[in-house]
């Protein structure tokens, strides 16, 4: 009796593995993490109910040799499921460079939706099946109750060990593996201990032997297996001229560089085919400092993060505006997130910037930003001044708890809002315990990339731009939160600047002429794909126009014909808060648009 005890806690465990497993797979592939374990779980608990049903209906034997079987599938399906979701990922990102995309979505969701519902019936054969055999072995009414309470506790044995032992070691198809190895062993003592004299018996035992070799030899090859899939994440373009050849394994590409943490996968990126050459007629960054690496990028789980060609364009507009139209610098600084130092680099250039206190939830990041030779160059050793003080942990905690410390200015570097674990770094009770924490006459500024630009036609038959987006949930959350002044602001650069527009045809990627943008009245027609967008908030009330003043620090590409383009229209914030637009811990907005998105890199 103690074997069906047993075998209902590990196999229990690794039912709810392999559940977890599909959706932590599904999240670092299409984001969302709410919306795929919540379906995830709701799918596979369904599926559990139809094997229920299948198992005492269809009158199939009830004894061991069923649950061999059910082992040896789940095994095989649990083994090959993030492999499988991955070469679905791939076929999606080929397709899109063919703009023909939607159809591998359908095909990698469906693929999801029947991985999934598979395993779940099958892991419900298992209980009953279970039930049935420990009542075979011995009598009573509690061996129901044992069976069920033993599977209860095995279920909260894989939920434990999942997040704390296995992400944050291993690779997904790595923890996909060793399940499915624990469902091969037990399908294993199943076959010699309780049927040894089951038709077969010694087919069967060779057939173990081997898909379990097989099982070792792909553990063993882990690392080989995650490059293989990361360079198809990155390198999808460089090999999209037939499937053949994205599939082929690409020994001419950069290894990628990856670090696991508890928290993010940091994946430090060469690829020579995205050099954007055009910056050159803006920056003069490689002129001065051509010991500054070139093309690499900065991703944290899938998502890009920076670019080392440009990444100017973005931490100037970012740090310096905001000084700029505050009018002096800021003495005691806070920066919640920005793990790769760069910002810190930026405030470092002002002698009068006297603490800069960062808080960041991943050390390994920060680690890395440190030591990592890439890293390193880019921040040019910032979080090793002596003015920048580092402490680990949760920025909304970080703001929570507040210690009655004022800062002259809070700079907000955090991943877009792509699920609701992170929409509460855009919440209005997180911007409510951000104002707590400035100084009256300080400010608080945050990168939001969803608050494109819209160009539009005025009144007088005029080119004209506003914020949009998301640019009615930031605003409204953030007048809610107490914020008088919210101002959008964005990195953009001239667009008839002739060494650039004479690029465009070296650089296509980078600078694409737009029929639309002629027909609106542009000088020349070149929109800027590397447009960014930034929120600037303050306590009291400030409006534009805002003056260019030059602090004698060196920048690269901002200057004051570029600080002017950063503010295409200032809106009013007037009139009542819009609540239905407000993003809240209670009732989050963010992230905005459709749950059918799927990661890509570029």
């Amino acid at each position: 009796m103690r074997v069906v005890y047993v075998l209902s806690f590990i196999l229990s465990a690794c039912s709810l593995l392999y559940e977890l497993l599909i959706a932590q797979t599904l999240t670092m592939i299409a984001g969302n993490m709410v919306v795929w374990y919540s379906l995830t779980v709701g799918i596979f608990l369904a599926a559990m109910g139809v094997g229920v049903i299948l198992h005492g209906s269809l009158g199939w034997s009830r004894n061991w040799g069923r649950l061999y079987m059910v082992e040896i599938m789940l095994s095989l399906i649990g083994a090959s499921a993030v492999i499988l979701l991955n070469s679905a990922h791939t076929l999606y990102l080929f397709q899109m460079t063919r703009s023909t995309g939607d159809m591998s979505i359908f095909i990698f969701f469906s693929l999801w939706f029947t991985i999934t519902f598979l395993i779940g019936i099958l892991t419900g054969m298992e209980l009953p099946l279970l039930i049935d055999l420990g009542k075979a072995v011995a009598a009573g009414t509690d061996v129901t109750n044992r069976v069920l309470g033993w599977d209860y506790i095995g279920a909260l044995a894989g939920g434990v060990i999942f997040p704390l032992f296995l992400v944050p070691f291993l690779y997904l198809h790595t923890i996909g593996f060793l399940i499915a190895g624990l469902n091969l062993l037990v399908a294993f003592y199943l076959l010699r201990c309780l049927l040894p004299r089951s038709p077969w018996a010694s087919v069967k035992t060779v057939g173990c032997a081997v898909f379990g070799t097989i099982l070792v030899v792909a553990t063993m090859a882990q690392a080989e297996i995650d490059q293989y899939f990361l360079q198809r994440y990155y390198y999808y373009q460089e090999a999209s001229e037939s499937l053949g050849q994205l599939i082929r394994p690409m020994h001419d590409m950069p290894f990628v560089y990856r670090e696991n943490s508890p928290y993010q996968k940091i994946d430090i990126v060469h690829d020579p085919g995205h050099y954007d050459n055009f910056m050159e007629a803006y920056s003069t960054k490689f002129i001065e400092k051509p010991y500054q690496p070139t093309n690499r990028y900065l991703f944290l789980n899938g998502d890009f993060q920076l670019a080392s060609n440009y990444e100017e364009l973005y931490h100037e507009w970012f740090t310096h505006i905001p000084i700029i139209v505050n009018g002096k610098v800021p003495e005691r600084v806070l920066v919640l997130g920005g793990g790769d130092g760069i910002i810190h680099r930026e405030l470092l250039k002002y002698r009068g910037v006297k603490s800069i206190d960062h808080v960041d939830i991943d050390h390994r990041l920060v680690a890395l930003a440190k030591a990592h030779p890439i890293l390193s160059t880019i921040n040019e050793g910032s979080l090793h001044d002596s003015r920048v003080h580092i402490s680990f942990g949760d920025a909304f905690q970080y703001a929570r708890n507040y210690n009655g410390k004022k800062y002259d200015a809070i700079y907000m570097d955090f991943p877009n809002a792509l699920d609701y674990n992170v929409s509460k770094l855009y919440s209005r009770e997180f911007y409510h315990f951000v104002r707590r924490c400035l100084a009256n006459d300080g400010f608080a500024v945050l990168d939001a990339p969803e608050i494109e630009t819209i160009q539009e036609l005025d009144a007088r038959n005029k080119v004209g731009s506003r914020p949009g987006g998301s640019w009615a949930i930031h605003s409204n959350t953030m007048r809610l939160a107490g914020f008088k002044t919210v101002i959008p602001y964005y990195s953009l650069l001239e667009n008839d600047n002739p060494n650039a527009y004479g690029g465009v045809g070296d650089s296509a990627d980078a600078l694409i002429v737009e029929e639309e943008t002629q027909e609106l009245g542009t000088d020349s027609g070149v929109n800027y794909e590397l447009e960014q967008g930034f929120i600037m908030l303050r306590k009291d009330e400030r409006r534009g126009p805002f003056e260019y003043m030059d602090f004698g620090i060196k920048l690269h590409v901002l200057n004051e014909l570029r600080f002017g383009l950063a503010f295409p229209h200032f809106p009013e914030n007037k009139g009542p808060v819009d609540l239905t637009k407000v993003n809240s811990i209670l009732r989050p907005t963010l992230p905005e648009g459709g749950i059918w998105y799927i990661r890509s890199a570029w």
